[in-house]
């Protein structure tokens, strides 16, 4: 974990230690068991795991507990997120946000929850060797953010930022241009300026093909790979 995610959440839990845990929570009999109840009370906060936490973190608010019950359980939900040991998606955990109309919330929780997000995205940049497609989209549907989640993304031969870049170019570049593509939820204008971005960098690829073509052949064919998507895309007017 990267120190500019582990800061984040760790402001997560000092901005949000002013909810407290309740003894009784509200919930629906039919959704929410005896055993369920028990697990999000039986532990302090950050050591509940993901099995503790994944039923209430897919029912909060919508059939169990408050807007301030799931304040309560948002910095280990998603700490827990973040470091893959929560089996509910992306989708879900950051959807509750925007259920919990977490835009009226006071400053510094939203400010807490921003330097989350981002520190989430760029830890994902240096630790996993692909686009984290889920992770960039749900962040953007909420922030509506394009230049910062970009500026985030320093591309570095050094941590996996690059093979990320390579793989955005691989299998995301072509479904820029329409609608329908599977970053449809990025508004078009965010889009161009994805494109804009990817050329920017694509210097890189030449430099990284033979930078790995002895030490990696597999990914120096991916790199090959998406510098003909680049190039072929300049000839036929898809940039």
């Amino acid at each position: 974990m990267i120190p500019e995610l582990k800061s984040a959440i760790e402001s997560l839990y000092m901005v949000f230690s002013i909810y407290p845990l309740n003894s009784k929570i509200q919930s629906c009999p039919c959704c929410v068991s005896e055993d369920d109840k028990e697990k999000i009370h039986i532990k302090s906060l950050k050591d509940l795991d993901g099995e503790d936490l994944s039923r209430y973190s897919f029912k909060a608010m919508t059939t169990w507990g408050s807007v301030d019950d799931f304040r309560h359980f948002l910095p280990r939900i998603f700490e827990l997120l973040a470091t893959g040991n929560l089996v509910v998606s992306e989708f879900v955990i950051l959807g509750k946000l925007e259920y919990g109309d977490w835009q009226s919330w006071p400053d510094n929780e939203r400010a807490a929850i921003i330097g989350f997000l981002y520190g989430w995205w760029k830890n994902s940049l240096e630790s996993k060797p692909y686009f984290e497609k889920e992770i960039f989209v749900e962040i953007y549907k909420l922030t509506k953010n394009m230049d910062r989640l970009l500026e985030s993304w320093k591309v570095d031969f050094d941590n996996n930022s690059f093979k990320a870049y390579v793989d955005l170019i691989e299998n995301y570049y072509s479904e820029l241009a329409t609608e329908r593509s599977e970053l449809r939820d990025v508004k078009g204008s965010d889009r161009e300026k994805m494109k804009s971005w990817i050329n920017t960098h694509a210097e890189k690829l030449e430099e990284g093909f033979f930078r790995f073509e002895n030490t990696d052949k597999e990914f120096a064919e991916k790199i090959s790979t998406a510098l003909y998507i680049i190039e072929t895309s300049r000839y036929s007017g898809i940039q």
